[in-house]
């Protein structure tokens, strides 16, 4: 039997859009499932640690059939839609869970850390980790998202790489900010190492683009 999923806590709807849409090439679906203590749990599946699925959440008490996104000119624009009418959005859609498996639901209700699923390494600089989704981009045919996250009086950057064979080695690398950059993606150019920087355009040519995913904090 599959691992029992961990749920992740991110920031806001705006986070849970990105991640489901920013660089799909088909929006990810999002699961509405019943919380525990009301409401409902807006849940996307981003991450695979071996046979343990990752979903990335916010709380919401309602929600509509579909979760609409952009990103123009610098400016993203996130709402929730009854249809998915207007073709320069993307549209996540919401698929509404009537009842989840048990272990969903006790791992929802626990927010269980990562602990021993994941080994974590610290790595020096900012370069080394967008290299390191430069390597996922090549196997995966995508660039991971990075995830931006204060742990106890710390704020770290990180993305998660699976390095291993088929019984899983998934390792978490990150690196320390001194500040938040408060912008949503970040732009890295794999032949000019030093040349990277936080952005809110995606349309410059010439760069990778990854985009930044805040986690509610310490909850990593």
């Amino acid at each position: 039997m599959k691992e029992a999923p961990i749920f992740r806590r991110l920031e806001s709807v705006k986070d849970l859009a990105r991640l489901a849409c920013a660089f799909e090439r088909i929006a990810r679906p999002i699961f509405a499932i019943p919380a525990p203590s009301g409401g409902f749990a807006l849940s996307v599946h981003a991450e695979q640690l071996g046979e343990t699925p990752v979903f990335f959440f916010v709380s919401v008490q309602s929600y509509k059939p579909y979760l609409r996104y952009r990103a123009d000119n610098g400016i993203e624009e996130v709402s929730m839609a009854d249809e998915a009418t207007l073709p320069q959005y993307l549209h996540a859609p919401i698929l509404s869970v009537k009842a989840a498996p048990e272990q969903f639901t006790a791992a929802l209700g626990q927010e269980t850390e990562l602990g021993d699923r994941v080994q974590r390494m610290e790595l020096g600089d900012v370069n080394s980790l967008l290299k390191l989704g430069a390597y996922r981009y090549v196997i995966d045919e995508s660039y991971a998202p990075v995830y931006l996250i204060r742990e106890r009086d710390e704020l770290h950057l990180g993305t998660f790489v699976h390095m291993g064979d088929y019984d899983g080695s998934d390792f978490y690398f990150y690196v320390k900010m001194d500040r938040d950059p408060d912008l949503p993606f970040v732009k890295f150019d794999p032949s000019k190492p030093s040349d990277w920087a936080f952005t809110p355009r995606t349309a410059e040519h010439g760069y990778y683009y990854a985009k930044v995913i805040r986690l509610a904090e310490d909850s990593l």
